[in-house]
């Protein structure tokens, strides 16, 4: 009775660990190789975006090589202090930049967003300095978004 106990404790931690689901291994390509980690966005330029309408094309050409082209899909402005936009690009796959302007209470503007394809292991984040000067950073989506 204790090899038949013994035997139908083995068989169920292998049936357990066979069925448990692994991580996966990052296969998916990058789209940025050719552009700096690290790109100036200088506040007058950010704002340029948000005097677009929906329909409307973008073209945002920055240092270190980057060129985005695309057209704003959504336009929403949930808040008076919030005001948000999609561009999807026409020559990137499909890529997405998301991007927020918030007005704060002391009427200073902060500005979010990612530029991302999930087809893609790579894209950039709008972070803003220390001395109050935005830049896009590489970031691995790897680490941000999560396959199922």
């Amino acid at each position: 009775m204790k090899t038949f106990t013994k035997t139908c404790m083995l068989l169920i931690l292998l049936v357990i660990t066979g069925s448990s689901k692994a991580q996966k291994i990052n296969s998916r390509p990058k789209l940025f190789t050719k552009v700096d980690n690290k790109i100036s966005y200088p506040k007058a330029d950010l704002e340029k975006i948000f005097t677009k309408t929906k329909g409307s094309s973008v073209q945002i050409s920055l240092p270190g090589n980057f060129n985005f082209s695309g057209t704003v899909v959504s336009s929403v402005q949930r808040y008076d202090n919030l005001k948000s936009f999609l561009i999807k690009s026409d020559v990137l796959n499909g890529t997405i930049f998301a991007i927020s302007k918030r007005i704060n209470d002391d009427n200073s503007v902060t500005y979010v967003g990612r530029i991302v394809n999930e087809k893609y292991s790579d894209g950039y984040e709008l972070k803003q300095d220390s001395t109050g000067n935005y830049f896009l950073n590489k970031i691995n989506m790897d680490e941000v978004l999560q396959d199922n």
